[in-house]
C-alpha cells in the first residue's frame, strides 16, 4: 500500500515538475521542406447607408506554400508562394467571386491576384518568428505588374492605382509576417502569458492587432494556448484617401503549437468589430455605420 502511494505522489509529482519546467518555442524548420498553411474565414457585414441596413457575407481562403532556403545563425531565408487567394462576397446589390489559382479575366485585379500566385517571394524570418525584411520584394512586384500591361491606356492609371493597394509592400508583409507572430521572446511555461503585435494592411484599411497568449499546457510535445486580440484600425497614410474606415473590436482564439517545430498547427477564432466606413465623392462625404462578426480556422496542411 505505502509503496501504491508512493507511486502515485511520484508520478503527481513528475506531473506538477513537468508543468512548471520552462519551454522555449522557437522555428526549427527543415531546409527544402515545404510547409503549407491554410486559412479560411468568414465575415458577416453589416452596414447602414441612409437609414437602410445591406448585409454582405464575405467568404476567403488563402493557401500559402513556404520552404527555408538557407539559414545564418537566427535568421532563415525563407521563399514563400501564394498557392491561393480567394474571396467570394455576396449580397443582395453585390456580387464578386476570385479566385488567383484559376485564370484571369479582365478585372485587373483578377489579373494582379492570379500572377502573385504566379511568383514567389523572399523573406528574411528569425527563428522566433520575427519578420526582418524582403529580399526580393522589388523583382517581386515588377513580374506582379506586368499583369496589368494587357489593360487599355485609357484604364491604366486606375488600374495600377487599384493594384498598388494590393501589391504594395506592407500590404504584401501582411500576408506573411503573421504566420509566425505567435513565439514568445523568452521561455514560458503553464499559465504565463505573452503578447506579440503586427499590421493587417488593405487598401482601405490599416488595422493594428495586438494578441494576449496563454500556454495553457503540453501534451506529447503539443502546446494548448488560447487568448485575446484587441483590433483598431489606425488613420490613413493617403492624402485624400475616397474611402476610409475607423473599427475597433477584438477576436478570442485557441490553438495548438509543435513544441518541436514552433510551428502553429492549429487556430481558431472568432471577432466582433464596429465602427464607421466613410466615402468621399466629388466633395461629398457619406459616414456608413458597419459591424463585422467574423470565423477564422489557421490549420497546417503538412
Amino acid at each position: 500500500m505505502k509503496t501504491f502511494i508512493s507511486t502515485i505522489f511520484l508520478a503527481l509529482l513528475c506531473v506538477s515538475l513537468s508543468a512548471q519546467t520552462p519551454v522555449t518555442f522557437k522555428l526549427h524548420l527543415e531546409k527544402g521542406k515545404v510547409y503549407t498553411v491554410k486559412s479560411t474565414t468568414k465575415q458577416a457585414i453589416q452596414q447602414t447607408a441612409n437609414g437602410q441596413q445591406y448585409k454582405v457575407d464575405v467568404n476567403s481562403t488563402m493557401v500559402i506554400s513556404y520552404q527555408v532556403l538557407k539559414q545564418e545563425n537566427e535568421v532563415m531565408d525563407i521563399e514563400f508562394k501564394f498557392d491561393t487567394i480567394a474571396t467570394k462576397i455576396s449580397s443582395v446589390m453585390y456580387n464578386k467571386e476570385t479566385n488567383s489559382a484559376k485564370p484571369a479575366g479582365k478585372d485587373p485585379i483578377e489579373k494582379i491576384m492570379n500572377r502573385m500566385s504566379s511568383n514567389k517571394l523572399i523573406a528574411k524570418i528569425s527563428t522566433g518568428g520575427k519578420f526582418i525584411d524582403f529580399v526580393n520584394y522589388g523583382k517581386f512586384k515588377d513580374n506582379v505588374m506586368t499583369a496589368l500591361d494587357s489593360v487599355p491606356a485609357a484604364k491604366k492609371d486606375q488600374a495600377k492605382a487599384q493594384a498598388e493597394g494590393v501589391i504594395k509592400e506592407s500590404a504584401v508583409k501582411s500576408m506573411i509576417e503573421p504566420l509566425f507572430a505567435y513565439l514568445p521572446e523568452t521561455a514560458v511555461k503553464t499559465g504565463d502569458t505573452w503578447e506579440t503585435s503586427y499590421f493587417r494592411i488593405a487598401s482601405s484599411v490599416s488595422l493594428l492587432t495586438q494578441n494576449s497568449f496563454t500556454l495553457k499546457g503540453i501534451d506529447s510535445n503539443i502546446a494548448t494556448v488560447s487568448g485575446k486580440t484587441e483590433v483598431e484600425s489606425m488613420p490613413s497614410n493617403e492624402p485624400t484617401p475616397q474611402m476610409t474606415q475607423e473599427l475597433k473590436g477584438s477576436m478570442t482564439f485557441d490553438g495548438t503549437m509543435d513544441v518541436v517545430t514552433g510551428l502553429m498547427l492549429k487556430n481558431n477564432s472568432k471577432g466582433h468589430l464596429e465602427g464607421i466606413t466613410t466615402m468621399k465623392n466629388n466633395g461629398n462625404e457619406m459616414k456608413m455605420p458597419v459591424v463585422v462578426d467574423s470565423q477564422t480556422e489557421t490549420f497546417m496542411l503538412k
